[in-house]
């Protein structure tokens, strides 16, 4: 299943019990799908949500994980060719395709260096937020990213977390990132990855600029 994104060649490998412990702790219900060979693969539910984090094993038995997947399958839901571009223009790790009438979001990853549960709990972060991208497109004009925040309902929070245009003279360029920077500011958003630090299917980390999302300008 995830050879159709990888190389083949393996950076590093996660145990897979440690990855099914914390699957199992992060998610209220998660269930054992199945097993094809090297790839097994879970089922999870979350809060009315259906999704499967799939694990791809360096061989079938191995417990050594070497790529991450997820999948969420979507049907009955309208959606125009020109949308399904918009959502994945927005996408961090993963990538929306229409087969049929049906829409997939997926995401492949592949493993490098050692397990750490930080890491792998950014991952999941990472595909919450895709799904949530995903959920909102397809919600159309019934769902309000916002009113889905609670925080962003709380008018003191609203209040502080306001932030105005800085004011400017003629022809000069407002620059906030350059200011919420600070030390940084001589640095730039990436080019190659469009300041996610990711590129490809399977997110690899950019190599321009180390996975930042930021570069140092190039001198002229």
């Amino acid at each position: 299943m995830f050879k159709m994104f990888s190389n083949g060649a393996s950076a590093g490998s996660w145990p897979l019990s440690k990855i099914a412990a914390a699957l199992k702790n992060a998610y209220g219900a998660v269930d054992t799908l199945g097993e094809d060979g090297p790839l097994k693969v879970y089922g999870v539910q979350e809060n009315g949500v259906n999704f499967v984090v799939a694990l791809m094993q360096s061989a079938a038995g191995s417990g050594k994980v070497v790529e991450i997947g997820f999948l969420a399958r979507f049907v009955g839901f309208s959606l125009s060719v020109q949308a399904v571009e918009g959502l994945n223009r927005n996408l961090h790790i993963s990538v929306v395709a229409l087969e049929g009438e049906d829409l997939f979001l997926m995401a492949g990853l592949q493993i490098t260096g050692n397990y750490d549960d930080g890491q792998f709990a950014l991952v999941l972060e990472a595909w919450r937020r895709d799904l949530m991208v995903a959920l909102h497109g397809l919600s159309g004009d019934q769902a309000s990213m916002v009113e889905a925040f609670p925080a962003a309902k709380m008018a003191a929070a609203r209040a502080f977390a306001t932030n105005k245009a800085p004011s400017s003279e003629p022809g000069v360029k407002l620059d906030m990132l350059s200011r919420f920077l600070g030390a940084s500011a001589s640095q730039e958003i990436c080019e190659e990855c469009g300041g996610k630090g990711k590129r490809g299917l399977i997110a690899r980390t950019c190599l321009d600029c180390d996975g930042s999302g930021f570069v140092t300008p190039r001198r002229h």
